[in-house]
């Protein structure tokens, strides 16, 4: 991208004065929505225009954008579809930069739409201006403050940037990541792409020192050619997660409807993405999986996957979860089975999966030491724990039973210290697990086996914290892994 076109898109996300041509003090309208979110952030001028009002929201209102005295760097578009063109004129003749237009009907909707749009875009080239949509529910830059999202709450900032040829299912899958605990660096919202299409964004995010990692909700690629190209130089060094749909007659036809969305040949696109080093996964869930995973825990530099379990069932079934998405489960080294057999009592399996069955033995934690002696297998390229961690949240759950006011006190007294005791443990472990990672260069991954009924322990947020994920179950634990594995084998033949 050059110079020009990457600062025609920094108007995008960091403008200093924007117009809201169609803004209003109705509550409910796209024009009073955009407003207020405005000027939530006082860090820019903003200039409503209204045709019937002196002033919006208590700001100077002005007849058309013409009339404001300084320059302006962007304009929001809140009118109906056919306004939307003379708008624009206005727009070029103001010397606008870049534009957000928010109208819907139009290539999406019929021929009449289409050709709407093709004149928005012959106006607006000719007046070197850059437009998100139209059929846009706007966009947002949490680094510069500045968002047009007229009906959703302010987005936690973080490394991740969203691209949604969906506005709602994109609010949606924000919405998700925040509630899971990730930031935000850029949200767009790219409607029908008849200016920018994804692609253009994400050549721009390319070079956003504030985006560590480049997501998308893609329901067809306008330039197949030039994103092939684009990705394949990205991910050598940002990583691309791709939400894919339209892979089927239905829904294909859906997102023609939705944002005249060209869908290709689910094959080619998938080999596409494989090639260019893109993660495609299947729905929010698994994006915001491997996103964790990614900005946390290093890349396994193998597909070998050492099980730890506090349970034989649960071990099983993480077992074939690898193995259904492509993983191996290699066989222990001698010394680790020597470990894990001297440790855990005889009834545990010690092969791979490692049963521990209790995580106290003998008055001592084992979760920790069997799992590090795991990660230091080299036979081992990633390890996944699932349960072993919490346990003093199980037990404290009994000394609010009234029958334990029947246990004499000494007996009382020494449940509580063992309770104590156990939680101490795991705290210092935690860090060390921590540091076993960096060691090692391994990831870890931890299933959580408690039932979304019980209150999750503190432990599992300081898991978080130490860079270890959290999963709900070994599937999606797997699925994440399987990923992590693809692209360390991508850059590999990259380099």
């Amino acid at each position: 991208m050059s110079k020009n076109n990457m600062k025609q898109l920094d108007y995008l996300f960091n403008p200093t004065s924007v117009a809201v041509i169609g803004a209003s003090n109705a509550v409910g309208t796209w024009g009073f929505g955009v407003m207020a979110r405005l000027l939530n952030h006082p860090e820019r001028k903003v200039y409503p225009v209204n045709l019937g009002s002196s002033e919006v929201l208590g700001v100077k209102a002005y007849q058309n954008i013409v009339e404001i005295p300084e320059d302006v760097d962007f304009a929001v578009l809140s009118v109906p579809p056919k306004k939307t063109p003379d708008v624009m004129k206005e727009c070029v003749a103001k010397g606008v930069k870049a534009a957000l237009v928010i109208a819907g009907g139009l290539a999406e909707a019929n021929d009449d739409g289409a050709k709407i749009e093709r004149e928005l875009v012959k106006i607006a080239r000719k007046g070197d201006l850059r437009f998100i949509g139209p059929n846009s529910m706007g966009h947002a830059s949490t680094n510069s403050k500045f968002s047009t999202l007229a009906w959703m709450e302010e987005i936690t900032p973080g490394p991740v940037a969203f691209l949604s040829q969906s506005g709602t299912y994109g609010q949606r899958v924000v919405r998700t990541g925040m509630q899971g605990g990730i930031g935000f660096s850029k949200f767009v919202s790219n409607g029908n792409e008849a200016d920018l299409h994804l692609e253009d964004y994400i050549e721009y995010l390319a070079h956003d020192k504030d985006t560590k990692i480049i997501t998308a909700y893609v329901e067809g690629l306008r330039e197949g050619k030039r994103f092939f190209k684009l990705a394949s130089e990205i991910t050598r060094s940002k990583p691309i997660v791709i939400m894919t749909s339209g892979g089927t007659d239905g829904s294909a036809k859906a997102a023609k409807s939705h944002t005249a969305a060209l869908s290709g040949s689910k094959q080619i696109n998938d080999a596409m993405y494989r090639q260019a080093g893109v993660i495609k996964v299947e729905d929010e869930d698994e994006l915001f999986d491997v996103v964790l995973a990614l900005l946390s825990i290093p890349l396994p530099h193998g597909d070998r996957i050492g099980i730890l379990t506090e349970g034989g069932g649960i071990g099983v079934v993480a077992a074939e979860a690898c193995e259904k998405v492509g993983l191996r489960l290699p066989s222990f080294s001698t010394a680790t089975t020597d470990m894990l057999r001297s440790t855990l009592p005889a009834r545990c399996s010690c092969g791979n999966p490692t049963d521990m069955t209790d995580v106290v033995t003998a008055g001592k934690a084992v979760t920790f030491p069997c799992l590090f002696s795991i990660m230091d297998d080299p036979n081992v390229d990633a390890a996944m724990l699932l349960g072993g961690v919490g346990a003093s949240a199980y037990f404290s759950s009994f000394m609010g039973m009234s029958c334990i006011e029947k246990v004499p006190s000494l007996e009382k007294d020494g449940f509580q210290q063992m309770i104590d005791h156990l939680n101490q443990e795991e705290l210092k472990h935690l860090d060390l697990a921590a540091e076993k990672i960096k060691e090692c260069g391994k990831p870890l991954v931890f299933v959580n086996l408690m039932p979304r009924a019980m209150n999750e322990p503190q432990v599992f947020s300081i898991l978080r914290d130490k860079g270890i994920p959290v999963y709900p179950n070994p599937m999606r634990a797997a699925k994440v892994l399987r990923h992590l594995v693809k692209y360390h084998n991508y850059l590999e033949e990259a380099r």
